[in-house]
C-alpha cells in the first residue's frame, strides 16, 4: 500500500471519527444536560388530564383536605419531614442517618427536580420512605396563587412522583404557605389527602457546630412535627403570571475587575450531619421519631382576625 492510500484512509478515519462526535454532542451529551431549560422538560410532564380532572372535581365540588399537626398529649415522639429534593449524594447521606437511628421521616419534593433526578427518586421510595408533593417548583405562598396554576403545580408534580415511584403522593408542604380553605378544596381535587403543618422549623445548614444542633434539638417541644428545609423556597412573580420555570437568571458576563475572593470561615455543616446530631438528640432525651401520619388529623380552620366592636347606640363608643 503506497503512502498516498494510507493517506486517503487516514482522512476517511478522521472524517467517520468527527461524524460520530458530532452524532454523541448532539443526541447524546446535549439530551442529558442537567441544566436543560425547564420547559423542555415540563413538555414531558404536562399532566394535562390530570389537571382538567383536577378543575372539574373542585368545579363539582370537594371537601378540604385534612391538617396533619402537632400531638397535644406531650408524648415523647416527634416527626421530621425534609423540604425540598436534594442532590442525590446528600440524599443518600440523609438515608443512612434515617435508618442508623431507625428515624422516619418525608421527603417532600419538588417535581422538577424529581423529574431531573428519577434516581433519586427511586433511591428514596426503594429505602422505604415516603414521598410528599412540595408542588412543582418549590414555590412559596401556594395560597396566594391562581387556581390554574395551583392545580399545575400540585398535579405535574403527582404525575412525576407516580411515574417515577410505585405511588402518588397524598402528603403536601408548600414553603410559607397558609393552609386556606380554597388551598385545601385544591389538594383533595388533586388527590392529596393531607397537609403537614410543622411547628418547628430548620434551615438546613445554619448550625455552626454540634453544639448549636444540641441546643436547638433540646429545645423542640414533645409532639412536635420538624421541617428540615434543605432547598430555598422559589418566590411567584408579581401577580402570579403562571411562568412555571422560576429558577433565578444566571449573570454569565465574565467580570475580571473582582479578584478571587479569599474565604477564611469553615464550610457549612453538612445537613446529614446536622440529622444526625438532632436524632443524637432525640434518642438521648428518649423521644421516638414516628410516622408522620400517626400525628394529629385535623379539619382546619384558618384564623381569622377579631371583628371591631360595635360602638353601643348607648353610649356612642
Amino acid at each position: 500500500m503506497n503512502y498516498r492510500k494510507m493517506g486517503v484512509y487516514a482522512l476517511l478515519g478522521i472524517l467517520v471519527a468527527c461524524g460520530i462526535l458530532m452524532i454523541l454532542r448532539d443526541y447524546v451529551i446535549d439530551r442529558s444536560n442537567p441544566n436543560a431549560e425547564l420547559t423542555d422538560l415540563s413538555a414531558v410532564y404536562t399532566a394535562s388530564d390530570e389537571i382538567a380532572a383536577a378543575t372539574q372535581r373542585l368545579a363539582d365540588g370537594v371537601k378540604p383536605a385534612e391538617v396533619l399537626t402537632r400531638l397535644q398529649d406531650n408524648s415523647a415522639r416527634v416527626g421530621i419531614v425534609l423540604d425540598g429534593l436534594p442532590e442525590r449524594a446528600l440524599a443518600e447521606r440523609l438515608l443512612d442517618v434515617l435508618q442508623k437511628h431507625n428515624a422516619s421521616a418525608v421527603f417532600f419534593v419538588e417535581g422538577q427536580n424529581a423529574a431531573e433526578q428519577p434516581e433519586t427518586i427511586q433511591r428514596i421510595s426503594n429505602t422505604g420512605y415516603e414521598i410528599g408533593n412540595y408542588t412543582f417548583v418549590g414555590i412559596s405562598g401556594a395560597e396566594n396563587l391562581q387556581t390554574d396554576r395551583l392545580l399545575s403545580e400540585l398535579c405535574r408534580t403527582q404525575k412525576v412522583v407516580a411515574t417515577l415511584s410505585p405511588k402518588a403522593p397524598t402528603l403536601f408542604r408548600a414553603p410559607r404557605t397558609n393552609y386556606t380553605e380554597p388551598l385545601l378544596q385544591a389538594l383533595t381535587a388533586a388527590e392529596l389527602g393531607y397537609a403537614v403543618k410543622e411547628n418547628v422549623r430548620h434551615q438546613a445548614g445554619t448550625f455552626r457546630d454540634e453544639a448549636d444542633a444540641t441546643a436547638f434539638a433540646s429545645a423542640v417541644p414533645n409532639g412536635s412535627i420538624v421541617a428540615i428545609m434543605l432547598t430555598k423556597p422559589v418566590e411567584p412573580l408579581p401577580k402570579d403570571t403562571g411562568k412555571t420555570d422560576e429558577r433565578p437568571a444566571v449573570d454569565k458576563k465574565p467580570n475580571i475587575e473582582d479578584p478571587p475572593a479569599v474565604r477564611n470561615t469553615p464550610p457549612p455543616p453538612d445537613p446529614a450531619d446536622e440529622l444526625d446530631w438532632m436524632l443524637t438528640v432525640f434518642e438521648s432525651r428518649g423521644i421516638k421519631v414516628v410516622d408522620i401520619h400517626d400525628f394529629r388529623k385535623i379539619r382546619y380552620i384558618p384564623a381569622v382576625p377579631a371583628a371591631p366592636a360595635i360602638p353601643s347606640a348607648k353610649t356612642g363608643r
